[in-house]
Parts: structure tokens; sequence; C-alpha cells
């Protein structure tokens, strides 16, 4: 699964990376967003007034609340979603086929039982980022829904995921489903509905594509947030 990840980048930086349109002021850098932390996500969708699908970037809040449920509901944050099923799940198969997005990152976290750390009966928290260091595009779905009270909806979201490629399966046995550029249209066509063209996209990405270092433990904790949770820690 994924649970944790860094979103850094600006709202600018991120128009300028999709050659996307945005009204939203900037949330600020997040060294550990966690279930319910809003995040940009990237779609494509039109204002009334347009006659043309544009890419937009807006705040998603992580945690998919399914249309049919109703927002006072809200328990379990359905964070991830699982590519091999997510066409078939009655929670996700809609905005699969219908409400696709990107989830911009730094990298991600995630937790292994190898280490000095996890010998003391402590799962070792590593952070996995790309070896170029450019943002991680990872796949994922959305729907919106109105909160009784609310002036504006929310955009919730969730992040899919795949089995671990080679790499990754020394940390973990699932990993977020990562987006070339070359795929970005595609994913983020709202009228495109083709469900087997679509998961052969929610592949693993390639071994080469990643790094990654133990963090502290300290990024366990949601409130601790800032630059020095992706400072490497000695392996050991």
């Amino acid at each position: 699964m994924c649970g944790r990840f860094v979103a850094s980048a600006s709202v600018g930086e991120l128009a300028h990376l999709f050659d996307a349109e945005t009204s939203n002021d900037d949330l600020g850098p997040s060294y550990n967003v966690s279930p319910s932390s809003e995040v940009y996500g990237v779609y494509v969708g039109r204002a009334a007034d347009e006659q043309r699908a544009k890419r937009r970037i807006e705040a998603f809040s992580w945690g998919l609340l399914p249309m049919w449920k109703q927002a006072k509901s809200r328990q379990k944050l359905l964070i991830n979603a699982r590519a091999e099923t997510v066409d078939s799940k009655v929670s996700f198969a809609q905005a699969f086929t219908r409400r696709r997005c990107i989830i911009p990152a730094d990298g991600f976290y995630e937790w292994t039982v190898t280490g000095s750390i996890a010998a003391k009966n402590k799962k070792q928290p590593m952070f996995i980022f790309r070896s170029d260091r450019q943002p991680l595009c990872m796949a994922g779905i959305w729907e919106s829904h109105q909160t009784p009270g609310a002036e504006n909806p929310t955009v919730s979201f969730a992040i899919l995921t795949t089995e671990a490629n080679s790499f990754m399966s020394e940390i973990h046995d699932r990993m977020p489903v990562i987006l070339p550029r070359s795929s970005w249209d595609e994913w983020l066509d709202p009228l495109h509905s083709d469900v087997t063209r679509l998961k052969e996209l929610l592949v693993p990405a390639p071994d080469s594509l990643f790094e990654a270092h133990p963090v502290d433990l300290k990024v366990g904790n949601p409130r601790n947030n800032s630059p020095e949770l992706i400072t490497p820690m000695p392996h050991g």
C-alpha cells in the first residue's frame, strides 16, 4: 500500500510541469502527507463556458468517499485502490471509468522489516523517490461530494497500487502506479473508458526509476512535518 508521501512542489511549479490551469492558492509543502490531508491533484475537466477540456489542478483530500456514500458516513478512508480489482470494486469502478487523476509527489514512504531498527522489533521507514529527483506521477481516481454546510464540494481521491517491482519488493510487496509522461493524456482523458486499455497502464514502474534510503522513525507521527524527515539515516 501507500500510506504516506511527500508533496513539496508549489502550485505554480505543477501548473508548469503539467501545462495545467489552476485557481488554487498554494497549499505549501508537506513532507508527511497522511490520510485526510489536502494535496494537489491533476485532472481534465471543462468549465460550463468552455468548448475544450483542459488539465486543471485542484486541492484534493486523500481518502476516497464513493459517490453513493453520504459525507456524514465517512469513517474508513479509502486511500488506496488495487489496480487488479479497481474496475470491479463498487467503491472504485465508476471513478475508474470516469474520474481519473494524477497525484504528484516527491516520493513516498514505506516501512520494511530489514535493518538494525527492525532487529529491535521496529519497522524501518524508507523514503522512495525518483533517481532523477523529478516528481513521481501517481495514478489516482477521484470523487466529488457536497458536505452539508460547506460552501464548496470536497474532492477526494485514492492512489492506485500494483505489485512491487524487483526494487520495491525488497521493501514492500505493493507500490503506487507511477505514470510516465507518455501516458498522462490517455489516463486523464475523461472520455476514455476502455477498461482493458486503461488497466494496461497500471503496471509496476521500472526498477531503474527509483532510489531509496532509510529515514528517521519520526515520520511515523503525522504531526511531524519538516524537510528533515527525508534526510537519509545511516544504514546498518
